[in-house]
């Protein structure tokens, strides 16, 4: 899978990561991006915020 393919998320998973902090929201969404691209997808849900929340529980997406 090419490295420039989009990556779409699903309204529910964007919202949710819209709560995390200002200054890591950036750094957290590329790192879900990256993870769902590393697994030949091009779609973020919710399931891949919540796998995330886990990783980095002291911050809030719900």
């Amino acid at each position: 899978m090419s490295e420039e393919q989009k990556i779409t998320w699903d309204p529910e998973a964007d919202r949710r990561i819209k709560r995390s902090p200002f200054l890591m929201r950036r750094f957290i969404r590329k790192r879900i991006e990256d993870r769902v691209r590393s697994r030949g997808r091009t779609r973020v849900t919710e399931a891949d915020v919540d796998e995330s929340a886990r990783m980095y529980r002291q911050y809030r997406f719900k």
